[in-house]
Order: structure tokens, then C-alpha cells, then sequence
């Protein structure tokens, strides 16, 4: 039997990122995908700044940016047409080096995921084949992946299976872990089309809040333009298989005749996440453990936050010496994080999804005064948390809003060693960092060098235009300082205003402490080496 460091169960786009990140850290990697082609319509429309940080770390996030359009916020609409909430875009300069929200063609993700799979030498993909069941053994996983051509079973094994395998999961139904309902259970028309010519359509994604047909737009890139559509207490599914019932439903808020449906389908709309995420070897991702309602944009986003989160801790698993005990961290960071998203969509659920006209009217009322008094919070990315628990390090005393550990560390642009201009994350792996603003506040990490090499830790300087004048990189990638100018001053403000000299930084872009000078840093050091020691 053939042995890899991981089996993944499905190559949609969470399994394809994990496979992706996987191999970029050189671990060994088998993806069984039941489907043989990429599924050729769009379903995911949404995604996020830090998406597209984990997929620069799979090294396709540039060509895919070729084909994205930034959102340009959403209006929900009340009764009489009047906006009652709203979300408005961030201007860049965007501290993540990507606007916050965009929408895309899941088809083209999956594709360019799925070529950089296909490039990678230890990477086998079995498409065409399914997981059909696994023998957790104590010291690996047996799993046998089914040929249904052939009818053939081929049995290979890993040191960790994950399910990718979405909502449906066979690898979740398999370990009997449950979905704890957090509430939401609603069923939508999806329409995606194509714009044919010029009409009438809002200039901005559109929540219409009203009760005899609630529905949603999201304009997307090129020519595509999303409507969702409630289906209606005394509707069924099956009406809306007729494309006929699909044009009439679509036509007071679109000239049907100027756009062209790509495809329709109805989707339960659910709010579900998993209690477990993972029993003894075997690990569940994206949909298989959580399912969130799409009135934040945020479903897929939550997924590749899993694979960013649960690849870095394979990978020093498998290739730093950690105890297994990490991979308990993964449900205690994932967990809380997905709840709150998912209980965030589920509150915007049923502000669209209102049917009750009395209710619907005192929600109105109340929106806009909250709107109208500046009590409404406008920015899409407050309602996305930061880390609440796990491998970080807060600060005793400090409100955990105003804690810099959890949260995400910007990205600046930075010269790269050729003179290019590039984001960070393009020239520095997935791995911990260590990041000052100088060079004075590396010194003290002179003699901690030997541990922080063992877990794969790199040391960086980004210097402003203030402290730097040469085009380039200072340093070679491969010194162990490597030294950066950054272009924008991004990272130098980000230092001044928070009154911080360094940072510890997770593979994944989290802070895990910030320091405000080389005593409060050792410190801070301390309890690093505190929490690592006990993996």
C-alpha cells in the first residue's frame, strides 16, 4: 500500500488549497475527488482578503486576481425601496494588499487549484474516485478509494485523513459526528446570468427586503449578475425547474430579456457547524463541519480558513517534531470563529428574509433610525472575528478588542531581491516569523536561533523609505535575517500607530504577540516558548 503524510477526501476548493499548501511545505499528498471534471457553474460568489493571502501561499493568487471585481458594497432595501442598512466598501489602500470582499468564478478558482495540484511532485490526484471507507488504525489511516468504472478498490494509507468532501460528507456521516442546528433552515432559487446588454440594475449588491418575495443581487465580475430568490411558503422546489417559472420570478426585479440564465437551482440555506472536527487521525474541513447561510459572503472564506489553519499544523506535525496534541488547537480556533460568522449571516438571513408585513415595516423603522443616528456598523469585515483562543497570547487586562495577538498582520508591498515590487507573502513562506521594524529588535533573538530554526521560523526586517534607499531587498531570501523595504509604509504606520517594534507572527498570518521593545518582546518570548513546549 502506498503511504502519504495526508489522504484528502474531495478536491473542491478547500481540499485543493490544503493539497496546495501541503506540498508547498513538501509533505507527501493522495486527493481522491469523485467528480472527474471541475463542476462548471458557479456556486460560491463571494470571497475575501484573506482568502486570497492563503491562495498566494498555493501561488495562484495572481493570475486568479485577473478575473475578480471588487464588491462594491450592498444596500439593503425595506419595503418602500428606501435603504435601511448598508455596507460600504474599504478604499485602499487595503492592509491585506487585496480588497476585503470581491466576487469571482468558482470554476476558474477550482481550475487554477487544481493545475498547481497537477504541478507539484508530491501530490497524486485520483479523480474519478471516491473515498468509500477508512480503518483509523491507531499509527495511520487505511483508505480505500473506489474506481466506480471499474468497480476496482484501491487501499492507501496516511499518517491523516481529512474530509473535504462537503456538506454531504461520507467522511462525517462515517465517524458519526453530529452538526449542532444553529438555527436557520430556509430554501432559495440561485440564478446565475449573464448580462447580454445594457438595463437597469442597482449599481451596488442589493438586499431586497421584501416580504412577498425576498431576494438578492450581487453583481459580478464580467458579465455574470447573481439573483437569489426565496422560495415562498406554499412553493415547491420543483416549480422552479421550468425555466419558464424562473424568467417569471426574476422579472420585477430584471428585463429577463436582457440577460441570459446561465443556470438556476434551488439550495436549503442552513446554519449548521460541527461539534467535533476531528476523532483520533481523521480531520473535517470547509462544508463537511460547518455550513453557514450566504448572506455574508463568507461560506467558502470560512473554508479556507480551515485548510490555512489546519495545514500549518500538519505540517509541523509531520516535519517540525510537534505532538499531535496541535491538531486540537485547529477546532479550538476554527470552532468559535465559524459560530460567530455563522450566527452573523444568520441575523442578515432574517433581516432579507422577513415575510410578515407588520414586522417587516417595524424592522424597517428601526434600521433606519440606527442607520440616520451613525449607530450601524457599515464595514462588511467587523462582523468577522478575530482569533478568540488557541496558540496566541493575550494580554492580561486588555479588552480582548483591543488585543493585536489574533488578529491578522498586514500585508505590506515590499521590494523583492530582483527590484520587483511584490506582497509580502509572495516572497516569504507559510511559516512562524518573527517581524521588527529594525534591526535593533532582532538582536536579542541571537541566541533563541537554534529553536526557532527546529519549527521552521524565519526572521524579518521591513524598513520604511525612512531607514532604507537602495531599489531592492536588503538580504537574500536565504539569510537567516531577511531584510525588506517596503514601498507604501503600510507596516511602519501599522508599527506607530499600535506603539509596537515587533511581532510574532503564526504561519497562517496571525499575530500570536506583539512587542513594544526588546524586554517587553522577551517576555512575550517566554510565553511562546511556554505554549509551544507543551507540542
Amino acid at each position: 500500500m502506498t503511504h502519504y503524510d495526508v489522504v484528502i477526501a474531495g478536491c473542491g476548493p478547500v481540499g485543493a488549497a490544503l493539497g496546495n499548501l501541503l506540498a508547498a511545505r513538501e509533505l507527501t499528498v493522495c486527493i481522491a475527488e469523485k467528480h472527474r471534471e471541475i463542476y462548471d457553474k458557479p456556486r460560491a460568489i463571494t470571497f475575501d482578503w484573506e482568502g486570497m493571502r492563503v491562495l498566494q501561499f498555493c501561488g495562484v493568487a495572481e493570475e486568479f486576481a485577473k478575473g475578480i471585481r471588487p464588491h462594491p458594497g450592498t444596500d439593503f432595501r425595506g419595503i418602500d425601496g428606501q435603504v435601511i442598512k448598508l455596507f460600504d466598501p474599504l478604499p485602499p489602500p487595503w492592509d491585506l494588499g487585496w480588497p476585503p470582499t470581491f466576487t469571482f468564478v468558482q470554476p476558474e478558482m477550482e481550475r487554477l487549484l487544481r493545475e498547481a495540484l497537477e504541478r507539484r511532485e508530491t501530490v497524486t490526484l485520483m479523480l474519478g474516485r471516491a473515498v468509500a471507507g477508512f480503518r483509523d488504525t491507531g499509527d495511520r489511516v487505511e483508505v480505500d478509494i473506489l474506481d466506480p468504472e471499474s468497480g476496482g478498490t484501491e487501499t492507501v494509507t496516511g499518517d491523516f485523513l481529512v474530509g473535504c468532501d462537503g456538506a454531504n460528507s461520507g467522511v462525517r456521516e462515517a465517524l458519526g459526528l453530529p452538526l449542532d442546528d444553529l438555527g436557520f433552515d430556509e430554501t432559495w432559487l440561485v440564478v446565475d446570468t449573464l448580462q447580454q446588454r445594457e438595463t437597469v440594475l442597482p449599481a451596488k449588491g442589493t438586499q431586497f427586503c421584501r416580504p412577498w418575495r425576498p431576494a438578492t443581487f450581487i453583481p459580478g465580475p464580467g458579465k455574470l449578475r447573481r439573483w437569489e430568490l426565496k422560495v415562498m411558503p406554499g412553493e415547491t422546489p420543483a416549480e422552479f425547474e421550468d425555466p419558464a417559472r424562473v424568467r417569471a420570478a426574476l422579472a420585477d426585479l430584471v428585463d429577463v430579456d436582457a440577460v441570459k440564465i446561465w443556470r438556476s437551482a434551488t439550495y436549503r440555506f442552513a446554519a449548521r457547524v460541527g461539534r467535533e472536527w476531528r476523532k483520533g487521525r481523521v480531520i473535517l474541513a470547509g462544508d463537511a463541519v460547518h455550513q453557514t447561510p450566504p448572506f455574508l459572503g463568507q461560506g467558502l472564506c470560512s473554508g479556507i480558513r480551515d485548510a490555512a489553519n489546519l495545514a500549518w499544523k500538519l505540517v509541523h506535525v509531520r516535519r517540525c517534531g510537534f505532538n499531535e496534541a496541535l491538531l486540537d488547537s485547529y477546532r479550538d480556533e476554527r470552532r468559535p470563529h465559524v459560530v460567530a460568522v455563522v450566527e452573523a449571516a444568520k441575523e442578515f438571513g432574517k433581516i432579507v428574509g422577513e415575510l410578515d408585513m407588520d414586522k417587516a415595516r417595524a424592522r424597517d423603522a428601526a434600521l433606519e433610525a440606527d442607520l440616520a443616528a451613525g449607530r450601524m456598523e457599515t464595514r462588511r469585515q467587523k462582523f468577522i472575528p478575530n482569533l478568540e483562543a488557541g496558540l496566541v497570547h493575550f494580554e492580561p487586562g486588555v479588552p480582548r478588542e483591543e488585543q493585536i495577538a489574533g488578529t491578522l498582520m498586514p500585508q505590506p508591498e515590499v521590494y523583492a531581491p530582483d527590484g520587483s515590487k511584490r506582497l509580502l507573502d509572495d516572497l516569504v513562506p507559510m511559516e512562524w516569523l518573527y517581524v521588527t521594524a529594525g534591526m535593533e529588535a532582532q538582536g536579542w533573538m541571537e541566541g533563541m536561533e537554534d529553536m526557532w530554526r527546529r519549527m521552521g521560523g524565519r526572521r524579518v526586517v521591513i524598513l520604511s523609505d525612512a531607514w532604507a534607499v537602495n531599489s531592492g531587498a536588503l538580504s537574500d531570501l536565504s539569510n537567516e535575517v531577511i531584510e525588506f523595504r517596503e514601498i507604501d509604509g503600510r507596516f511602519a504606520r501599522w508599527c506607530n500607530i499600535n506603539g509596537l517594534s515587533s511581532v510574532i507572527v503564526r504561519p497562517d498570518r496571525y499575530f500570536f504577540s506583539a512587542g513594544k521593545n526588546n524586554l517587553d518582546q522577551k517576555v512575550k518570548w517566554k510565553f511562546f516558548v511556554e505554549r509551544i513546549q507543551v507540542y
